[in-house]
């Protein structure tokens, strides 16, 4: 059957007969979250949770199960007849994690990181930036959820984040210094406490051979740092300077590829897809 489902930007429902038009942003949600899990059971008790949060009304059970009958009427209609299903105690969305953008998101973000792991940075970034066009905005920008799913939402943020880190990681890879630049610079506007961003910045204009322009970012990004959140630059960062500074030779090949196990969470209040 076919079926192509977007969640990574407002939903988006395509079936064989065309696009699925929900009636009321509440089907429109309910369908978002067995989105999030295609092929698993979502119980009604966790869709009640994600829909309302703590002010689940007393008849939430009954609304629940009216806003699945329609939920079902309108996939029919866009010949996806059949592919909400219930299974006790909730439901199942059985449709192929493949046709879901979520999914085909993590498989370009997998086969890029693979690439990266093999030295190829030419291959990583055409992985990499297939997976981040599938991104239309903010991750069911038009959907009203709480709960577990604004964790899920949260989480995808995050994983677009570090696939954006990794697609100019592997510009660098493939020797493109300059056209790293202005994409790194256009990532710590929308990430500044992302001190990973800020190191590749350095590395990218130093191999380009800005050296004192690779400085100046370091002091742009302690500013940043003390004056919005109140840290200074980790030693990841001091030790990138003081290479910089010192006209140290390996400062060319450092940071070839995302350090294993050094990767600070995206602050929410940094993430312009986070939702309160």
């Amino acid at each position: 059957m076919y079926a192509d489902l977007r969640l990574l930007g407002p939903l988006e429902v395509v079936g064989s007969r065309g696009s699925v038009s929900f009636a009321g942003g509440r089907r429109r949600s309910v369908f978002a979250l067995l989105a999030l899990r295609p092929g698993r059971l979502v119980s009604r008790s966790s869709l009640i949770d994600a829909l309302w949060g703590d002010d689940a009304p007393a008849t939430a059970t009954k609304t629940l199960q009216g806003h699945i009958a329609q939920v079902r009427k309108a996939l029919s209609g866009a010949g996806l007849g059949g592919v909400l299903v219930t299974r006790e105690p909730g439901y199942v969305l059985e449709v192929d994690p493949a046709q879901v953008d979520t999914h085909r998101f993590a498989e370009h973000v997998r086969a890029g990181c693979a690439a990266l792991d093999r030295g190829d940075g030419a291959e990583a970034h055409v992985r990499l930036e297939a997976g981040l066009a599938l991104w239309r905005g903010d991750p069911l920008a038009d959907c009203a959820v709480a709960g577990w799913a604004v964790a899920e939402l949260t989480r995808l943020c995050e994983a677009r984040a570090l696939a954006e880190e990794q697609t100019v990681t592997a510009l660098l890879m493939a020797g493109r210094h300059a056209d790293a630049v202005g994409e790194i610079e256009r990532l710590v506007g929308r990430y500044p406490s992302r001190e990973r961003l800020w190191e590749l910045l350095m590395v990218a204009l130093h191999r380009s051979g800005r050296q004192a322009d690779a400085l100046r970012t370091y002091r742009r990004v302690r500013s940043v740092l003390v004056e919005e959140f109140g840290v200074e630059p980790g030693p990841e960062l001091r030790r990138l300077e003081a290479a910089v500074l010192a006209g140290e030779p390996d400062v060319a090949t450092y940071l070839p590829r995302p350090p294993a196990g050094r990767r600070r969470e995206l602050s929410l209040a940094d993430s312009r897809c986070a939702r309160p």
